[in-house]
């Protein structure tokens, strides 16, 4: 069994949660439901909610962060505009929502949290593996969040 992610209000904690995720990006970030299951969804499938962590495996290039950033400009500008990225998600998403890769997706309207969460996964987040395995994944996670919160 997955050890479930814990509150970030822990200083030592490794996780956050997807419920602070999901409020910081509807309350603060304005963000619609759709768009916020989106994003929630790629990040359980990229870094399982594991905020300073690096890409396990053999890769050359590992991808950092909740996002798993492996482009090079994108991975530096993360570790320029958020250097405490490890422990500070607030900086990595508010990073990832200001790439220029973000702007069409925040710019979208998707009928469903599926549909938000393959396009931000082919156009922004683009993984190596973006077959039917990642879309089931990230379909499972958006049904167990609803589920889990009643929505």
């Amino acid at each position: 069994p997955k050890k479930k992610p814990i509150s970030f209000d822990k200083p030592t904690s490794k996780f956050v949660s997807d419920i602070e995720i999901y409020n910081y990006l509807i309350n603060e970030k304005k963000l619609d439901k759709n768009k916020t299951l989106g994003i929630l969804a790629n990040i359980q499938a990229e870094s399982d909610f594991e905020i300073g962590v690096t890409e396990k495996g053999d890769a050359v290039n590992k991808g950092i962060g909740l996002f798993q950033f492996t482009y090079s400009t994108r991975k530096e500008g993360l570790l320029q505009k958020v250097p405490d990225y490890k422990t500070n998600w607030k900086g990595q998403i508010d990073y990832f929502l200001s790439e220029p890769e973000a702007e069409s997706y925040l710019k979208g309207s998707f009928n469903s949290p599926n549909e938000a969460a393959t396009f931000l996964m082919k156009k922004n987040i683009r993984p190596k593996d973006q077959g039917e395995e990642r879309i089931k994944k990230q379909d499972i996670y958006i049904e167990n969040f609803n589920k889990k919160f009643n929505q």
